[in-house]
């Protein structure tokens, strides 16, 4: 098993260049876009969560 497995260092990235869209926006003056990635961003994580917890054949080992 690695130490840091590929998706840990697709995850960091895709936060890194999420921090940096969102002040980007801001700096450019679309505030409303940026308060729209805050709450959206989250909720799509959340669904994706549920999804994974549904479709994952291990999981459905131990019902």
């Amino acid at each position: 098993m690695m130490l840091f497995e590929p998706m840990f260092f697709v995850a960091g990235a895709a936060t890194i260049a999420l921090a940096c869209l969102d002040k980007t926006l801001e700096s450019f003056g679309y505030h409303a876009l940026g308060n729209v990635m805050k709450i959206l961003i989250p909720i799509a994580g959340l669904v994706a969560g549920v999804y994974f917890l549904e479709t994952n054949a291990i999981l459905g080992w131990l019902r």
